[in-house]
């Protein structure tokens, strides 16, 4: 069920608003598409009825097959591209919570990969317009070499998270604009979280050690 509780007692909810603001939002829509009901109709019979569901068959067809890819790319793409902790919860909303590695695997495989070898593509890109003229040179060299460090970057973090993820089940964030710009909230959250927990347990034991050296004199 979408609306239960985990085993160890965290519920969806939590789960979800754990994560930073655009994460929640790719977690809740997540949990809307996978809660929505089948579409129930009556089906017509006899003669008129064949025809009506033929016609319904070939109209729905063309919507099927793009729903499958959008779905795909819902699922693979953007949900491969969150944190560790929001691909299990992904997971679990989607039904996969047993395969939540697949969504780095095929991330990494299929939306990584690809996009590495577009920042290899680009840096050549930008080599050809360093000899178009003088004055571009040197800032066509230097987006050329930016672009291929990412680049190298980007498919070396893939190569391992593909390996990674299909030896040991893991999860992992890729690196990327677009990654970086979902995850970084739900990074800055927790970092700010855990501040807050770390000074909220100093006060605490700020507090108890007074109370504990007014015990002992007492006792004394």
């Amino acid at each position: 069920m979408i609306n239960g509780v985990e085993n160890n007692g965290l519920t969806y909810d939590y789960l979800i608003s754990r994560s930073g603001i655009i994460g929640r939002q790719i977690l809740r829509l997540c949990r809307f598409i996978n809660e929505k009901d089948e579409y129930k109709f009556e089906r017509p019979k006899g003669i008129r009825g064949f025809f009506i569901r033929q016609r319904w068959l070939r109209s729905i067809l063309g919507v099927r097959v793009v729903n499958r890819i959008l779905t795909a790319f819902y699922t693979y793409y953007v949900g491969g591209s969150l944190t560790r902790s929001d691909q299990l919860t992904f997971a679990k909303l989607h039904g996969m919570k047993d395969n939540a590695h697949r969504l780095t695997l095929f991330n990494a495989l299929f939306c990584g990969t690809p996009s590495a070898l577009c920042y290899f593509l680009l840096g050549e890109g930008f080599h050809l317009l360093s000899g178009i003229h003088s004055y571009a040179e040197l800032p066509s060299l230097l987006a050329k070499h930016t672009s291929l460090g990412i680049g190298l970057v980007s498919i070396s973090v893939d190569m391992f998270r593909a390996v990674d993820s299909a030896l040991n089940h893991k999860c992992w964030a890729p690196f990327g604009f677009m990654p970086i710009a979902i995850n970084l909230p739900t990074y800055l959250k927790r970092i700010f979280q855990r501040k807050s927990s770390k000074l909220a347990g100093d006060k605490h034991s700020r507090q108890v050690k007074p109370q504990m050296a007014d015990t002992c004199t007492l006792r004394r």
